[in-house]
């Protein structure tokens, strides 16, 4: 592997899993047209890379991580005295809700054998990213909520969550759909995007369980160490500014050039999957 294959790998990784254009179809296309299955073939760069970009929600919002993770200690020894409120605070509250929508996620061990198989389909793909496109625009029908972490609802939570399990399919975008979601149930611009970031942490961190035993396994090449360290950092730079760019874009209200990115993206997958 060279550093520049790497480097793109890295910039591939950190702006398609938070930009809404789904990093598992970019993926999937990537190593078909390339001929290069990063993750069979490099394990432990795969893991890295999920790091790189997990990093960047870490840097882009600490003070709420570091709010939840404390609100957490404090709610567990609140639970050992017999004596807790899971809305004490909005740091508590926040906490609960990812909790929340992160428990659909539990059915992925059943059906992740089935989902692989969908990797090996740019076809797939193709007609997915179409779907994407159609999920970006009902988050622009969705307009602007009123709710934020005060006033939203476990319910909500729970419905985000559930409509992730949608992005299991490559080619359809986690954050996309997780920030529709939101917006669906009425969350404010801002606080759908964040909820989405935040919500990542525990799915990021859960596919890699997947792969680590068999990084583990496959062992490590010091050789790769320069590539590895510097696709590591193209992913958490990329990952930073892609979700500067999607604050950025929710404010504005429009994901209409994610749409049209999407639809153009997914003609050319078509188109090529089915010449080559």
């Amino acid at each position: 592997m060279s550093v520049w294959f790497a480097a793109l790998m890295g910039l591939v990784q950190g702006f398609t899993e938070f930009l809404p254009i789904s990093s598992s179809g970019h993926l999937v296309l990537i190593q078909s047209f390339l001929g290069r299955d990063i993750e069979h073939d490099y394990m432990l760069f795969d893991v890295l890379l999920h790091f790189g970009t997990l990093v960047s929600v870490f840097i882009c919002f600490w003070p709420d991580i570091r709010d939840m993770i404390l609100e957490f200690f404090r709610l567990l020894g609140e639970c050992i005295r017999g004596k807790f409120d899971l809305k004490k605070t909005p740091a508590r509250h926040l906490m609960i809700m990812v909790i929340i929508a992160t428990l659909p996620m539990i059915v992925v061990p059943l059906v992740n054998d089935y989902i692989e198989k969908l990797f090996s389909s740019p076809l797939l793909v193709g007609c997915m990213l179409f779907v994407t496109a159609l999920i970006l625009y009902i988050a622009d029908l969705a307009g602007n909520g009123k709710k934020t972490v005060e006033s939203a609802t476990w319910k909500d939570a729970l419905f985000v969550g559930v409509l992730q399990l949608v992005a299991l399919v490559p080619g359809i975008t986690r954050s996309g759909t997780t920030i529709m979601a939101g917006s669906v149930r009425g969350f404010k611009r801002e606080f759908a995007v964040k909820f989405a970031f935040l919500m990542s942490i525990p799915v990021i961190l859960g596919a890699n369980v997947f792969t680590i035993k068999g990084a583990v396994t496959q062992g490590f090449d010091t050789a790769l160490l320069l590539p590895y360290i510097v696709g590591v950092l193209c992913a958490a730079l990329a990952g930073i500014a892609a979700i500067a760019m999607v604050r950025y874009i929710a404010r504005r209200k429009n994901y209409r050039g994610f749409s049209i990115y999407c639809c153009c993206a997914g003609a050319l997958a078509i188109v090529l999957s089915l010449i080559l």
